[in-house]
């Protein structure tokens, strides 16, 4: 069965199985390219530590509960076993029942939905990885008649992935038969040049600094159509 989601027979799978109809997690890998050191998990989340081009990473296959407290719980559980298992670079992938902001939601009740969030970037704040752009569509999960929408589904990668991989962003495709959409990391390798745009991540960690930007961005006054405005940004 798990050889019937690959193309070809080089395949191997680790699983934690469903209670009732939810909550199964499998992870595939082709083991021409990739070997497995071992594996690790519980409720909610399925662990890796895989072995590929010489290089150690860690891929975690989540699927977070629905309660606020039950999901904190397997935060903390991911991190600490991310300060634990040091010798490779992590990507953390899969349902995480969550999002960041407001714009990721629509036709949902955002009841207590603030305390959330934060929880949320809290947490990817501490682990240190990147949640690159989202491409395609954007959102993942639909409920219902379509009114009901969010982006649950992300990958969490590690500065190293981002920039090995040459990952530009996530591909949210059409589901099927699921009410998720599929999502894949989007690879390019093309030098493109010199970033328009650098900051050091500590910067975030000082309460005046978000602020400072939003009061300096919205300063600016710039006429002209948009091709002026771009140019204008870009040059300053």
């Amino acid at each position: 069965m798990a050889g019937s989601f690959w193309r070809n027979s080089s395949v191997d799978f680790s699983f934690i199985p469903s209670v009732g109809a939810s909550g199964g997690i499998l992870t595939l890998w082709n083991t021409n390219t990739v070997k497995a050191v071992f594996n690790f998990g519980g409720r909610g989340f399925l662990g890796m530590k895989l072995l590929w081009k010489g290089n150690y990473f860690y891929a975690v296959n989540v699927y977070f509960p629905i309660s606020r407290e039950e999901k904190r719980s397997l935060r903390e559980k991911i991190l600490d076993l991310k300060s634990r298992f040091s010798d490779g670079e992590w990507l953390v992938g899969g349902d995480f029942n969550t999002v960041r902001n407001r714009r990721e939601r629509k036709g949902v009740s955002f009841h207590n939905s603030r305390r959330e969030w934060s929880d949320f970037e809290e947490y990817i704040r501490r682990s240190g990885l990147e949640d690159v752009p989202c491409k395609g569509k954007k959102y993942t999960w639909f409920g219902g008649d379509g009114r009901l929408r969010s982006r649950l589904d992300r990958f969490l990668l590690a500065d190293k992935i981002v920039s090995g991989w040459g990952v530009i962003g996530q591909l949210v495709e059409d589901r099927d038969v699921s009410d998720h959409c599929p999502v894949w990391l989007l690879c390019d390798k093309a030098n493109w040049g010199p970033k328009p745009f650098k900051v050091n991540k500590e910067w975030f960690s000082n309460k005046d600094f978000l602020p400072f930007v939003e009061k300096e961005w919205l300063s600016i006054i710039v006429g002209g159509g948009g091709g002026g405005v771009i140019l204008f940004l870009r040059r300053s």
